[in-house]
């Protein structure tokens, strides 16, 4: 274990992720607090979400300065007292608040056992759980309905078309290129709209003229609006995200703009708008990680990971922006240092 390590704290509240915050170094004791590791973090994971956290949204009256990133994997480093299910050396995953560090204490009870250090297992815990849970028990999918994800070939999108598809349903999934379409249908994806060259609205109203079932939405705006719009009878609009409005706040304040009323887009067709948050179900992460973890081992689900690489703490600033262009595949990983072979005796 490592007697110091540095870690990315927030420093102000803002969703300028590069400018809000700071790498610093913190000591470690000797031993860890009774029930808790030190996790010596080989890989981070990157969420739209990261930017609201550094806006203090989750945590409404937080004050800076606070530490940051939501889920990591590495290696066991230290054990606490009364810690007897791991050992030093040990692979495994962990979700919780200040994953983006070197190093980091983990209560036991958050961590799950890996076979291996492999980034694909940085595609289950927020990505996987939230696609697993909300098309479950919110998203209510049924076989033979048809299931629109919106951001397709993102982290969680990509989840989401996988598990719909599963499920007996028909998908269809957005993208933003010709190249993200092809890896929307090598997942099972059925029909691969490139919003960039084709009208959403459009779309659904000519193909599938009795609407959209589910709709699995993290974007926001304008694919928000052609979702609603293409509503089945008894259809169920899954909010889990509204990526579009987080770097500049809109998503959260409405941006001013005059919105036309929902009421009545709903009433018609006893249709529904439903919010997701992975927070408001911890009761189902075990389950339906056992279950993911299972379908990844076994070649049935694929954790698509975005293949541009992103090296230490100093890149995870490159990372949100990266995804925030648009450009990611997939979930997009931090390597923040090697898997270094000493940790593992």
């Amino acid at each position: 274990m490592a007697t110091s390590a540095r870690k990315i704290v927030c420093e102000a509240l803002s969703t300028n992720f590069r400018e809000c915050t700071k790498i610093v170094t913190q000591s470690f004791a000797a031993t860890p607090q009774p029930g808790h590791t030190y996790i010596r973090n080989v890989f981070c994971g990157i969420n739209a979400s990261d930017i609201n956290f550094t806006a203090g949204i989750y945590q409404p009256g937080v004050q800076p300065p606070f530490d940051t990133g939501f889920e990591a994997i590495g290696r066991v480093a230290a054990l606490g007292p009364g810690v007897d299910k791991f050992k030093v050396g040990d692979a495994v995953a962990y979700t919780t608040y200040g994953a983006f560090a070197e190093q980091a204490q983990v209560d036991a009870r958050a961590l799950v056992p890996l076979p291996r250090l492999m980034p694909e297992a940085l595609t289950l815990p927020v990505s996987g759980l939230t696609a697993s849970i909300a098309l479950e028990k919110v998203g209510e999918v049924k076989k033979g309905e048809t299931v629109l994800v919106t951001a397709a070939a993102g982290a969680t999108g990509s989840y989401a078309v996988q598990i719909a598809k599963g499920m007996g349903a028909h998908v269809i999934g957005t993208a933003s290129s010709k190249e993200k379409c092809d890896m929307l249908k090598g997942l099972g994806c059925d029909r691969a709209v490139n919003y960039k060259e084709e009208d959403l609205f459009s779309v659904l109203r000519a193909e599938f003229p009795k609407g959209v079932d589910v709709v699995y939405e993290s974007v926001g705006g304008p694919l928000f609006d052609a979702a609603v719009n293409n509503l089945a009878v008894k259809g169920r609009l899954v909010v889990i995200g509204f990526m579009s409005g987080y770097q500049d706040g809109t998503g959260w304040t409405g941006g001013g703009k005059p919105q036309k009323p929902l009421p009545p887009k709903l009433l018609s067709k006893s249709a529904s708008v439903r919010g997701f948050f992975l927070n408001n179900y911890p009761e189902e992460w075990k389950p339906h990680m056992r279950r993911l973890a299972a379908s990844l081992a076994d070649g049935t689900l694929k954790g698509v990971v975005d293949p541009t690489p992103f090296e230490g703490l100093e890149g995870v600033a490159d990372a949100i922006d990266y995804m925030y262009q648009g450009k990611n595949v997939g979930k997009v990983v931090v390597r923040i240092q090697a898997d270094d072979a000493k940790s593992r005796l």
